[in-house]
C-alpha cells in the first residue's frame, strides 16, 4: 500500500475536557488510487488530512506515505518531505496575493531548489493545461474564483508529487465552475499518476473516486450506504 494509517487517533483538550475525533482508524490505499471522503462539517475530514500531509501529528497510531514513516518524523523533517511529495488544493485558494500566477506555481519547484530552465517551464506548460496560459503574469485579485482555484491546482501538482490531497476544493464554486474543476482534477490526476484524496461534504466528486469512504461519529466507513444498527 501506498497510504497507510494504523490505529490513528486524535484528540484535543478543549479547556478541561478531552475531546476525540476519531481513534482506531485503520486505512490503506494504493499507489494511483482515487479516495473521496465524505462526511459532515465538523467529523474530523480536514483534521485526517493535516496528518496525513504531517502538517499536524496524531495522539496516537501510524502514517506511512510510501517508505516514510510520518508519525517518527521531526516538524523540519515532516515539512521537507511535505515540500516534496505531497500536493495540497484548499479550499480557500491559498494563493500568495503578491506573486504572479506564474511564480506561484513556479514556487513549489524553487522550493525544493528546481529551478532549471526546464524545470521552472513546467509551471506554464501545467497553466495552459488548465486554460491559463494567458495570464502568466497576473496576479490572483484580478481573477475569478474559478481561475485561482485552477492556478492552486497547477501549483500542487507542479512539484509532481506522489499524493494530491484535496481539501472541498470547490466549496467556493458555483456549481458550473466547480463541476469544471473535478474534471480537471480528474484530467491531471490521471495525466500525472498521483495518487488522490479529496473530502466533500457533497456528492459532487463522486464520479472520480475509485472507492468512496465516509467519516461519521470517528468511525471511517466504505461506499454510500449507512452502517446497520
Amino acid at each position: 500500500m501506498f497510504l497507510e494509517l494504523h490505529n490513528l487517533a486524535k484528540e484535543y483538550l478543549e479547556g478541561k475536557h478531552r475531546r476525540t475525533v476519531f481513534s482506531h482508524l485503520d486505512l490503506g490505499v494504493a499507489s494511483g488510487e482515487r479516495i473521496v471522503l465524505l462526511g459532515r462539517s465538523g467529523s474530523g475530514k480536514s483534521t485526517l488530512l493535516n496528518l496525513i500531509s504531517g502538517i499536524d501529528l496524531p495522539s496516537a497510531g501510524e502514517i506511512r506515505v510510501g517508505e516514510a514513516q510520518l508519525t517518527t518524523m521531526n516538524e523540519s523533517q515532516r515539512t521537507r518531505f511535505r515540500r516534496r511529495h505531497i500536493g495540497f488544493v484548499y479550499q480557500s485558494f491559498n494563493l500568495i496575493p503578491t506573486l504572479t500566477v506564474e511564480e506561484n506555481v513556479r514556487l513549489p519547484l524553487e522550493l525544493n531548489g528546481r529551478r532549471s530552465e526546464t524545470e521552472l517551464r513546467r509551471a506554464a506548460d501545467l497553466l495552459e493545461r488548465v486554460e491559463l496560459g494567458d495570464r502568466l503574469d497576473s496576479f490572483p485579485d484580478t481573477l475569478s474564483g474559478g481561475e485561482q482555484q485552477r492556478v492552486a491546482l497547477a501549483r500542487a501538482l507542479a512539484h509532481q508529487p506522489a499524493l494530491l490531497l484535496a481539501d472541498e476544493p470547490t466549496g467556493n464554486l458555483d456549481a458550473e465552475t466547480g463541476a469544471r474543476m473535478l474534471q480537471l482534477i480528474d484530467e491531471l490526476t490521471r495525466e500525472e499518476r498521483v495518487t488522490l484524496l479529496m473530502v466533500s461534504h457533497g456528492t459532487e466528486a463522486l464520479p472520480l473516486a475509485d472507492r468512496v469512504l465516509r467519516l461519521e461519529q470517528g468511525r471511517l466507513l466504505e461506499g454510500l450506504r449507512e452502517p446497520r444498527p
